[in-house]
């Protein structure tokens, strides 16, 4: 169970440390470029440095070239003037020199070939920088565009959530007002109760109880009186 749990653990800090590298991930990238254009330096600086060596090696060698050259001439001189023991001397010189020489000539082969190697890498490595910076342009124009439409997608999204908030305040206005209304109509029915205005109505409607008069009706009971009064007796 406890190797269970060690287990676990180490799976969410695992994800937890994913999950901060994904959050980061371009400013990852940024930094490893950086690092590998600062180590893309460094190579150069050694490039220069080992292009410098090898030049001091080959003057070196130039100069026992000459020398040597130069000895050669001496030798043969000694030869022409019957000085054998002198020439062989230089000739030992020359011998000396010479090994000298081809040591010389050795390290400079090495030197360009180290050179060259290191040329060709700086030259792979560049040509890879260029094409990861080429890349994560592109990855950074693509999240640039997917954080403004996330942006829209925000904003939409709230316009929406802010709109159904106002409706959903329009219909408790609504409602609130139709229960006023129905409570106004309640209160006046009960006060109507209460002075008695409501059965006077219900017994007009009957027909019970006083009437409306009317000028028709005072006319007519006035005509009738005449008429009586007119009669002969």
């Amino acid at each position: 169970m406890l190797n269970k749990l060690l287990t676990a653990f180490r799976g969410k800090a695992t994800e937890t440390g994913q999950a901060v590298v994904d959050s980061q991930a371009l400013r990852i990238l940024d930094q490893e470029i950086r690092d590998s254009e600062a180590q893309l330096g460094k190579s150069k600086t050694e490039l220069t440095r080992l292009m410098g060596q090898r030049q001091l090696n080959a003057n070196k060698a130039s100069t026992l070239e000459s020398k040597i050259s130069q000895l050669e001439q001496s030798a043969a001189a000694a030869l022409d003037k019957g000085e054998e023991e002198l020439a062989v001397e230089v000739a030992n010189r020359i011998v000396a020199l010479q090994d000298d020489l081809d040591a010389e000539r050795a390290i400079v082969t090495e030197y360009d070939a180290s050179i060259e190697s290191l040329r060709g890498a700086i030259r792979g490595t560049e040509n890879q920088l260029r094409q990861f910076k080429q890349q994560v342009s592109v990855v950074k124009a693509t999240e640039s565009a997917q954080k403004a439409q996330s942006a829209v997608a925000a904003r939409h999204s709230g316009q929406n959530s802010a709109m159904h908030s106002a409706m959903e305040s329009l219909d408790r206005i609504k409602e609130r007002q139709q229960l006023d209304s129905a409570q106004m109509k309640a209160a006046d029915q009960m006060a109507a109760e209460e002075s008695g205005s409501s059965l006077e109505a219900r017994l007009k409607d009957a027909g019970i109880g006083a009437t409306n008069r009317k000028a028709d009706d005072v006319l007519a009971r006035l005509k009738a009186k005449s008429n009586k009064d007119s009669a002969p007796e």
